[in-house]
């Protein structure tokens, strides 16, 4: 966190103007960012330095047409150097960390809390690629297309994992079928 304050000290950009151009992502980023790495702690690293290329690049961010779509690029591309360097996969230790409350799907009862907390964690199943388009395209609503921009993959690519991430997924969520209880007499 020390590095992206240094950057907010230096008076040759305002500062007010980028918190202003990035604080409407915030959320969407740290959702994402937590998808991604899988605990709050690296999401928050992959966010910081997500923020500090995006504090250095100002202008390029000010001239995207989608400032979101741009950010969004930026934490896939960051976390897939991060993932390059670590070569393990990551686990999903703190679910609960995830401010669920700002998620739609996870508001209300009980069990649409649990249903929102499985899915989280049968992410962890799937290869970043695979964890990247569901959580963009099925999860945060964003179209193929958009994807193919934003990640700068083939539109083919993008649907040969989304195909496979959703088959892993249908086979994770199989539900058994039903069997009716039996009366005692």
């Amino acid at each position: 966190m020390s590095k992206i304050l240094s950057f907010f000290k230096r008076p040759s950009r305002s500062n007010s103007d980028f918190e202003a151009l990035v604080a409407p992502y915030m959320a969407a980023l740290h959702r994402q960012a937590f998808k991604y790495a899988g605990n709050e702690s690296e999401a928050e690293d992959l966010l910081q330095e997500v923020l500090i290329e995006a504090y250095q690049r100002i202008d390029a961010l000010q001239a995207a047409p989608m400032p979101l779509a741009w950010l969004t690029r930026c934490l896939y591309h960051r976390f897939v150097d991060a993932y390059r360097k670590q070569k393990a996969r990551p686990a999903l230790e703190d679910i609960d960390a995830l401010h669920l409350r700002d998620e739609p799907q996870a508001a209300g009862t009980p069990e649409a809390h649990y249903w929102h907390s499985q899915v989280l964690k049968s992410l962890t199943l799937l290869s970043p690629e695979q964890r990247m388009v569901v959580s963009l395209h099925d999860m945060e609503g964003y179209t193929l297309v958009e994807l193919a921009n934003i990640v700068e993959m083939p539109l083919g690519t993008l649907k040969s994992h989304l195909h496979r991430a959703r088959k892993i997924l249908q086979q994770e969520f199989k539900l058994q079928p039903f069997q009716p209880a039996t009366r005692y007499k």
